[in-house]
C-alpha cells in the first residue's frame, strides 16, 4: 500500500512538471521501480510462470524507458529506432506469453480452438483499425527508412496481439478475481498510450497523458504479480462454451468495419473499401465458425446433461439405495420408486406421502428432531439410524444422511438418502451381544454383570434399596471335568446356569464369571440381607437334585459368598467381598453359604500374599521335610516315618501345612508341590533303608491332596519316584483325608486302585472326622486307618476309652486294616491304646516331627540293636 501511495504521488508530480527535468526523473523512478516491484512480487508468489513473464515485461520495457532517456540526454533528441525498441517490444512479447501461460488449458493437450478463433478475431479488427488510422500511413511513407518502418509496425501489430488476449483472458473468466483486473488495467493503460502515440505523436500536448499512461501501465501490471497467486493460478480450467462473453468477442468486430468509415468520413480521409471488404469477409467467416462452434458446444452440453439424467436414472433404478425430496411440511416431493421397493411397498406411489409414516414409532421423535434441525442449516448434512415400518413385516434399519436444499431451484427442498443396514445392524447386536454374554450359557458375563451393579449401586443413591451379590463356586467340577470330559462340563455348567435362573427373581441378574463360578446381583429389595440369603438356599436346594451326565449320576453342590452394598462400596469392592465369602464358605465344606465380614478380607490378603509367595517357592529351595517317626505301639520299635511338609518363607518364617496347603490346592500349585515331596520322601526312605537294614523295612507315609487324587498323572509320578529311588514299593504310604477321597468317589476309587497296582499301601488321615460311611470304606482299596487326633485327646482316664476309639479300633481289626493312631502325647493314652491292641501310633510322646538330620541321628543310635526293644517308648527320653 504505501509502494502504490509513492508511485501515485510520482506519477502526480510528473503530470506537474513533466517538461522539467523532475518529470524525466520522475518518470524514471516509476517506471524502474516498477520493474523492482514485479520481481518482488513474482517472488512472493512462488516464480509462477504468468507472474515471471509479466514481471520480465515490466522490468524490459523499464529498461527500454532508460535507453530511450540516455540517448536523449546524450544527444538533445532521440533516434527514430534504438536499442530502447528492443526492450519495448520485448515488454510486449513477455507479457503476452504470461497471459497465454495464464490462459491456456491445463486439463489436456487438446487445443483450445475457440480461444483461438476469439484471438484471432479481436486482432484481425485491431490490426484492420491500426491499419487504417495509422499503420498505413507508416509502412507506406517512402520517407523512413525499411527498418524504422518495420519496427513502427511492430509496434500496433503488437498491442493488437496483446489486446486479443486481455479480451480472451477477461471475457472467457480465465483471469479471476483483483489480478485480472490489474492485469487487463496494465495492458490497457500501455494499449491506449500507444494508440495515443500512432495518432498524436507529433502534439506534443499528447506526451504528459501517453506518459502517465505507460507509468500507471507499469505500476498495475507489478501490482498484479503481488495479486495473482490466488487468481492467475486458478483459471485453467475455465469453460469455453456459449457464454455472452464468447458472443461479444465474436459480434463486435463486425461493427469495425463500418466504424472506421465513419472515423475517416469524419476525418475527411476516404478509406480503402477492398481492405474493409475483404476484412469484412473474414470476420464473418470467422464469426460464423465461431458461432458455429457455440452452437455444437450448445448440443454436445445437452447431449451431456441428457446423458447425465439417463444415467443418474440408471443407478437410481439398479441401485441398493433410495433417495427422495421432502418438503419442509414432511411430504414427499419426488416419485422414488427404489424406495417404495427398498421398505417393502413396491409399486406404492411416494409423490405427496408423509414421509415420517415411514418411520418406526419408537424411532419418530428421533427422526422429526433431526428433520427440524435440518431445516434451520442450510447445506449442512445429517446422518442416523432409523428403524422403518417395512410392508412385509420384518425388522428394517435404514441409514439417513439429509442436507437442506430449498434454496437450490433444481433440488426446492430436504435431499434424503436411504441405504438398507438391517444385516449390518443384526451383526452389530449379535456382536454386542456376545460382547456382554457368555457363550456357551448365554448369561451375562462379567463386563455386563460389573455394569449392572454399577447400575444397581447408582440407584441406591436415589432410594433406600441395597443391593447384595451372591458369588457361586461349583464344587467338584474340576473333577467332572478331568473324569467324564470338558463336552460333560459344558452341559453341568449349563444345566447349573438354567438352575440358578429359576431360583431368583424375575428382574434380578444371573452371570457366569468364568471357568465353574457364577454370580447372582440381588437389587431393588428392602431387605436384601434377607433377600439374598433366601436366594442362596434357592440355589442351594435346586442343585441337589442329581444330574445325568454320559449316562452318569452327578450330583454337585455350590459354595456361595454372600455381601450387601454400603455407603462406600463399588462394583469391584462388592464382587471382591463376595468372593471372599465364598472362600470362607468353601473352606468350610460343600453345599455353604457364607456372608462377608470385613474380618474375611484380612484372611483374603493373607490368602493372596501365601498364594504369590507361593509362586517360585519350589524352584528356590523353600520347601523341606520334617519326618516324625511311627512306633509299633506293643514293641516300641520305629517302623516307618511319615513325611510332614513345611514351607520355609523367607519373610514369614515357617509356615505351617495347614495355612498354605488350601492355598496351594485351589491354585493347583499343589500338583508340582506333590510331585517333589513324593521324589523326595522316597528318596530319604531308601537312603535310610539302605544304611540301616537292621532296622528292618522302613515306612514312609506322603499325604496326598484331593487335587493330586484327581490327577490321573498322580500314578505316573509316584511310579517314577519308586523306580528312580529304589525304594521298595510296600514301604512307600500314601495318605489321603476322607474328604479328599469322597468329592468324586468314582475317579477315587480308579485311582486307588491304579495306585494299589504299583504295590504301594494306602491309607485314610484323620479317619472320622470327613463324611465317610462304611460303604465308601468298602468301596476304597485302603490299608490303614489314621484315627484323629482329636478322638485320641479324649483319652484322659487309665480306666476308660472312649467309645469311638474303640470302635475305630474294631473297625479296623474287623476290616483286617492297621490302625494307628495319631496325636499321642500322654502315657495314659499309650496304654489304653495297647489294651485295645492298636497297631501303630505316632506322636509327641514319642518324638516330634525331626529334621533329616535329627532323624538320621535317631536311626544312628537304634542301628545296633536288632532285638525287640522294651516294651516302654524307646523315645521319650531323646
Amino acid at each position: 500500500m504505501a509502494s502504490l501511495l509513492v508511485a501515485t504521488a510520482l506519477i502526480t508530480v510528473h503530470a506537474a512538471f513533466a517538461e522539467d527535468a523532475i518529470g524525466d526523473w520522475t518518470y524514471l523512478a516509476v517506471v524502474v521501480g516498477s520493474g523492482v516491484a514485479a520481481w518482488a512480487g513474482a517472488r512472493r508468489s512462488g516464480f509462477q510462470i504468468p507472474l515471471t513473464l509479466i514481471a520480465l515485461g515490466v522490468t524490459l520495457s523499464a529498461a527500454g524507458d532508460v535507453g530511450w532517456q540516455y540517448f536523449f540526454w546524450t544527444n538533445d533528441e532521440a533516434p527514430n529506432i534504438s536499442v530502447a525498441d528492443v526492450g519495448w517490444l520485448g515488454s510486449y512479447a513477455a507479457i503476452g506469453l504470461g497471459l497465454l501461460g495464464a490462459t491456456r488449458r491445463r486439463s489436456g493437450s487438446r487445443v483450445d480452438r475457440d480461444g483461438v478463433l476469439d484471438v484471432v478475431v479481436v486482432f484481425l479488427a485491431a490490426m484492420v483499425a491500426q491499419w487504417e488510422l495509422s499503420l498505413h500511413a507508416t509502412v507506406t511513407d517512402t520517407s523512413m527508412t525499411v527498418p524504422v518502418r518495420v519496427v513502427w509496425a511492430l509496434y500496433p501489430t503488437f498491442d493488437a496481439v496483446l489486446l486479443a488476449l486481455v479480451l480472451r483472458a477477461v471475457f472467457s473468466h480465465r483471469l479471476q478475481g483483483l489480478a485480472a483486473w490489474l492485469v487487463a488495467g496494465g495492458a490497457t493503460c500501455w494499449l491506449m498510450s500507444d494508440f495515443a502515440f500512432t495518432l498524436f505523436a507529433a502534439d506534443g500536448s499528447a506526451a504528459v497523458v501517453m506518459n502517465v499512461g505507460w507509468m500507471l501501465g507499469a505500476v498495475l501490471l507489478a501490482t498484479a504479480t503481488f495479486r495473482g497467486r490466488d487468481s492467475i493460478a486458478q483459471v485453467s480450467g475455465a469453460s469455453t462454451g456459449a457464454t455472452y462473453s464468447g458472443i461479444m468477442v465474436a459480434l463486435v468486430p463486425l461493427l469495425l468495419p463500418g466504424g472506421i468509415a465513419v472515423i475517416q468520413h469524419a476525418r475527411g480521409a476516404e478509406s480503402d473499401p477492398v481492405v474493409l471488404y475483404i476484412v469484412t469477409l473474414m470476420l464473418l467467416g470467422l464469426v460464423f465458425t465461431r458461432a458455429a462452434r457455440l452452437l455444437a458446444a450448445e448440443t454436445e452440453l445437452r447431449e451431456a446433461i441428457r446423458t447425465q439424467e439417463r444415467y443418474a436414472q440408471a443407478l437410481a433404478a439398479n441401485s441398493s439405495d433410495a433417495s427422495m425430496v421432502v418438503g419442509e411440511d414432511g411430504l414427499i416431493l419426488s416419485d422414488a420408486p427404489r424406495l417404495a421397493e427398498l421398505t417393502g411397498y413396491a409399486g406404492a406411489p411416494t409423490r405427496g406421502q408423509d414421509a415420517f409414516l415411514l418411520v418406526a414409532p419408537e424411532d419418530l421423535r428421533a427422526a422429526r428432531a433431526m428433520f427440524n434441525r435440518c431445516l434451520t442449516l442450510q447445506g449442512q448434512t445429517f446422518d442416523t439410524d432409523l428403524r422403518v415400518r417395512n410392508g412385509l413385516s420384518r425388522n428394517q434399519w435404514l441409514s439417513v444422511r439429509m442436507v437442506n436444499l430449498i434454496n437450490d431451484p433444481d433440488v426446492g427442498g430436504v435431499l434424503v438418502n436411504l441405504h438398507d443396514i438391517t444385516d449390518r445392524k443384526t451383526v452389530e447386536e449379535a456382536l454386542t451381544h456376545q460382547a456382554f454374554h457368555d457363550g456357551l450359557t448365554d448369561l451375562a458375563n462379567r463386563a455386563l454383570f460389573i455394569d449392572r451393579v454399577e447400575h444397581a449401586l447408582r440407584r441406591n443413591f436415589r432410594t433406600d434399596f441395597e443391593a447384595a451379590v451372591l458369588f457361586i463356586d461349583v464344587d467338584g467340577f474340576k473333577t467332572v471335568n478331568d473324569s467324564l470330559g470338558h463336552v460333560a462340563g459344558d452341559v453341568l455348567l449349563k444345566e447349573v446356569a438354567q438352575r440358578l435362573i429359576h431360583a431368583v427373581r424375575p428382574g434380578d441378574t444371573v452371570a457366569r464369571l468364568g471357568g465353574d463360578e457364577f454370580a447372582i446381583l440381588i437389587e431393588q429389595s428392602p431387605h436384601v440381607r434377607d433377600e439374598s440369603e433366601a436366594v442362596a438356599e434357592r440355589v442351594l436346594q435346586a442343585l441337589k437334585t442329581p444330574i445325568v451326565l454320559e449316562s452318569q449320576t452327578v450330583t454337585v453342590s455350590a459354595s456361595i459368598g454372600i455381601a450387601s452394598s454400603g455407603a462406600r462400596t463399588t462394583a469391584t469392592s462388592l464382587l471382591r467381598d463376595a468372593d471372599v465369602a465364598m472362600y470362607r464358605a468353601k473352606s468350610s465344606g460343600r453345599g455353604q453359604c457364607s456372608v462377608y465380614d470385613p474380618d474375611m478380607r484380612t484372611a483374603a490378603v493373607e490368602r493372596l500374599q501365601l498364594e504369590t509367595g507361593l509362586v517360585g517357592a519350589l524352584d528356590a529351595g523353600q520347601f523341606s521335610l520334617m519326618y516324625q517317626p511311627v512306633v509299633e505301639l506293643t514293641t516300641g520299635r520305629i517302623v516307618g516315618f511319615e513325611a510332614l511338609l513345611r514351607w520355609n518363607h523367607p519373610t514369614l518364617g515357617v509356615v505351617p501345612p495347614d495355612r498354605f496347603i488350601p492355598v496351594a490346592e485351589n491354585s493347583g500349585m499343589i500338583v508340582d508341590i506333590g510331585v517333589w515331596v513324593i521324589q523326595e520322601a522316597c528318596a530319604t526312605a531308601a537312603r535310610w533303608n539302605r544304611d540301616y537294614p537292621t532296622l528292618g523295612n522302613l515306612s514312609m507315609a506322603v499325604n496326598v491332596s484331593a487335587r493330586q487324587i484327581a490327577s490321573p498323572e498322580l500314578v505316573t509320578h509316584v511310579a517314577r519316584a519308586l523306580a528312580t529311588t529304589g525304594l521298595q514299593a510296600r514301604s512307600l504310604i500314601v495318605e489321603m483325608t476322607e474328604t479328599a477321597l469322597i468329592d468324586d468317589t468314582a475317579v477315587a476309587t480308579a485311582r486307588l486302585h491304579q495306585l494299589r497296582g504299583l504295590g504301594v499301601r494306602l491309607a485314610i488321615d484323620d479317619f472320622g472326622t470327613g463324611y465317610s460311611s462304611l460303604s465308601y470304606l468298602r468301596q476304597f482299596p485302603v490299608d490303614i486307618l489314621k484315627i484323629d487326633r482329636s478322638f485320641i485327646d479324649t483319652i484322659d482316664d487309665r480306666g476308660h476309652t472312649p467309645a469311638i476309639v474303640r470302635a475305630m479300633i474294631d473297625l479296623g481289626r474287623t476290616l483286617g486294616l492297621e490302625t494307628v493312631a495319631e496325636g499321642i502325647e500322654l502315657s495314659v493314652q499309650l496304654d489304653q491304646l495297647r489294651e485295645q491292641d492298636c497297631d501303630l501310633g505316632q506322636g509327641y510322646l514319642f518324638s516330634p516331627p525331626l529334621e533329616p538330620v535329627d532323624a538320621e541321628l535317631l536311626l544312628v543310635k537304634l542301628a545296633p540293636a536288632s532285638a525287640l526293644r522294651r516294651q516302654d517308648p524307646p523315645l521319650a527320653s531323646t
